[in-house]
């Protein structure tokens, strides 16, 4: 059995899902609870799960464990819950952190299906704490018990008013019943979205405080409750990715069944970087590599609250996309105000569409005032509700409109039958039509519920909607895999190392050592000769060592140490070499400068290779983020890589189509597409190079690998330099998480 439930086989949860989660509705749908701990003081803390439940109705058995006392703010209490006559399906341990071991222990023999544990103290405690909790995972998956904590604020169903939760928000008498559920390793989390929601008329299905996730992670939890008909879609705070490879089971599995999942996601730590050696590790960052990951496994990242809760509403109806142009037409009756939103769509890369010529003719003969440019502002109007109605209902039916948004004036506030109820009645009769997205700009409540319950997806803020368009507008990420026959190449890579001697683990390789690994995966490298163990005093024979080798001037020199993986910082790399007597001079200088950084029985020789030229440079790289695993970035190559960091990522490996998506991203390879006139580079070849780089994530042995610079010409790419640094022998992707 695992120690750890995240990482246990998918197999092993489906095979035993009957059992520990009941298609999760022994988590969120209980029908007998036992809350262990509870205080007889109704104002403490621990009270309110109790308090709650019946404050919301809920119909399912709830008792009461404290061993201290027989009964407990007036209801019957059990010393154990082994001592409860029923069966039951959820209990939440309200005990201190001393306590929770023994208290488990009481579920398990009681055949509890899920444990929602409070106590902090645990592994965010130190050595001491992550003891305690390693002993409680090692219990419950022995039981198949499901167990949600350390540190959890509870469990929320609205839809069957088990409200089993700490949180104090959830005191509140209008509590929303909506059909999203909250994954969220935030207790807190969970009560601010519910009151920002409620202010709005946003109300959830179910919520969930993850806290340690020591057993179930959100990638569990979300799989127990996929296929749950009163969910249709996740929202995710993340504070961390513990189960990377979970994770991306239940997002795939959502996006399957058109759920969508929208995150917020912060504690992007920069720990990953300080453990790389190449450039590649200061590229990424963690949360370059985080919003990768996250895109590539159709999550929706939003950098606003606000979004988290408004944004999923409206990702519900990107189906109604297909077919319509990537462009939001935004309709106003306010032209401040839908300035205000063009201006925040477009500095977030949306296209703002138009009116066509015959729609514009149209409302001309109707003598509806539209305005002149791209914003179709009918201020002018007025308030009238047949006019903005015909206009919403004209261009949800025209094929040329995209996405269609209206900014509602002061009229929001205070005549809502006059701005709102045209666009209520627009929609209820135009269903096929294209999509529609309101947003008030007065603080219109109102205006706001009406707009809900009619189904029709409303923003409270400005920045909120800009950016929940723009999420909507964009292409869902690709989890595209490379073949089976892909992997032909990774063999052909331990084959060729499998001989090494690698007690070096955790160094880096030398560029003569790298690049013979690279050429393994079909690279194309210089035309070159290693001559080990040189003596910069005695150049003699060097010539016609050249000559034989057929090298033709102008040549490249470096130095090869495993001591300067960035050798050019050091001076141990000349370039443009013309002649013999020039060479004879090159040596000289990198001995000079190269023996100022590291001692010289640390070179092992110097590496001679032709010299290249083509139409520019890329960087292509992978390494292993801390939280997410590997990862594979190219940019433009030279030092601008680090300075401008105009990089794309993605979690590795990549086909060559997710490649060719890459190179799209990085603005610096527009030079390479032809710009001005300028020949075009070959980006056919480095998207074949990208995806090869990228399999090395597969290779065990291999910790981290980067090509840096690579020629690209007209007719192919041809590798300059390059790293490998060898690990422990787990590849990047068997790295225990």
């Amino acid at each position: 059995m695992n120690e750890d439930f995240r990482n246990a086989p998918l197999e092993l949860i489906n095979t035993k899902r009957s059992q520990m989660l009941g298609p999760g509705k022994a988590l969120v749908e209980p029908k007998v609870v036992a809350l262990v701990g509870v205080s007889d003081n109704p104002k403490k803390l621990s009270a309110r799960p109790f308090q709650f439940c019946q404050q919301h109705g809920f119909s399912g058995k709830i008792y009461i464990v404290n061993p201290r006392r027989k009964t407990v703010i007036g209801e019957p209490a059990y010393p154990t819950v082994m001592a409860i006559p029923d069966k039951v399906d959820h209990a939440y341990i309200l005990l201190g952190n001393s306590m929770v071991e023994a208290a488990l222990d009481d579920c398990i023999l009681a055949g509890v299906k899920v444990v929602t544990i409070l106590a902090d103290g645990f592994a965010e405690a130190g050595k001491l704490g992550f003891e305690k909790q390693k002993r409680l995972v090692k219990k419950a998956n022995k039981a198949g018990i499901m167990m949600i904590g350390p540190n959890s604020m509870g469990v929320v169903n609205t839809r069957k008013s088990f409200v089993c939760t700490t949180n104090a928000a959830f005191k509140t008498q209008n509590l929303i019943k909506g059909r999203f559920a909250v994954l969220s390793h935030s207790g807190s989390l969970i009560g601010t979205l519910v009151s920002r929601g409620e202010v709005r008329n946003i109300g959830f299905s179910k919520l969930v405080s993850l806290g340690n996730e020591a057993q179930s992670c959100i990638g569990t939890v979300g799989l127990s409750l996929i296929d749950d008909t009163e969910i249709d879609g996740f929202i995710l705070f993340l504070e961390t990715l513990r189960n990377p490879k979970r994770f991306s089971k239940f997002a795939s599995e959502a996006n399957k069944r058109n759920k969508p999942v929208v995150a917020y996601m912060l504690g992007k730590s920069e720990e990953g970087q300080e453990l790389s050696v190449s450039h590649t590790g200061a590229l990424t960052g963690d949360s370059r590599a985080v919003k990768a990951y996250l895109k590539q496994n159709y999550v929706d990242e939003v950098m606003s609250l606000d979004a988290l809760f408004e944004a999923p509403q409206l990702l519900l109806q990107r189906e109604r996309m297909k077919g319509r142009p990537k462009h939001v037409i935004v309709v106003t009756t306010t032209g401040g105000g839908g300035a205000m939103l063009v201006d925040q769509l477009s500095v977030r890369g949306v296209l703002i569409g138009e009116l066509n010529k015959s729609v514009r003719e149209y409302f001309q003969k109707k003598e509806i005032p539209c305005g002149t440019g791209k914003l179709v502002d009918v201020t002018l109007a007025g308030a009238q509700y047949h006019i903005m109605k015909e206009v919403i209902s004209k261009l949800m039916n025209e094929p040329s409109t995209g996405a269609l948004a209206i900014v509602i004036g002061s009229s929001a506030q205070f005549n809502p039958d006059l701005a709102v109820k045209p666009i209520i009645d627009a929609v209820k009769e135009n269903v096929g039509g294209a999509p529609l997205i309101a947003f008030p700009l007065p603080s219109a409540p109102k205006s706001i519920a009406m707009l809900k319950s009619a189904g029709v997806p409303v923003f409270g803020g400005l920045e909120s909607c800009a950016e929940s368009i723009a999420l909507f507008l964009s292409s869902s990420g690709s989890c595209d895999k490379i073949s089976a026959n892909d992997d032909l190449c990774v063999g052909a890579v331990e084959d060729a190392i499998k001989n090494w001697d690698l007690s070096t683990r955790g160094e880096v390789l030398d560029e003569v050592s790298s690049t013979k690994i690279f050429e393994t995966l079909g690279l194309r490298c210089p035309k070159q000769i290693f001559i080990p163990d040189f003596d910069e005093g005695n150049v003699l024979g060097l010539e016609e060592i050249i000559a034989t080798a057929q090298l033709s001037y102008p040549l490249v020199v470096k130095v090869v140490s495993t001591a300067l993986p960035h050798k050019s910082d050091f001076g141990g790399v000349v370039l443009d070499v013309k002649n013999f007597s020039e060479f004879k001079i090159a040596v000289s200088r990198l001995y000079s400068s190269i023996c100022k950084a590291v001692p010289k029985k640390r070179i092992e020789g110097i590496l001679i290779q032709e010299m290249q030229f083509g139409l520019g440079e890329a960087i292509v790289g992978i390494r292993l983020d801390n939280l997410v695993g590997p990862v594979v970035a190219v940019g433009a190559g030279g030092l601008l890589a680090e300075i401008y960091k105009d990089v794309s990522i993605r979690p590795a490996p990549v086909s060559t189509d997710i490649a060719r998506n890459m190179i799209a991203e990085v603005r610096g390879f527009e030079i390479f597409r032809g710009y001005r006139g300028r020949p075009a580079g070959d980006l056919n070849a480095l998207a074949e190079l990208i995806s090869k780089i990228s399999k090395l994530s597969r290779v065990s042995g291999i910790a981290e690998a980067e090509v840096n610079p690579v020629m690209v010409k007209s007719d192919g790419v041809v590798l300059l330099d390059g790293l490998i640094r060898i690990n422990s022998g787990k590849s990047l992707l068997n790295k225990p998480r």
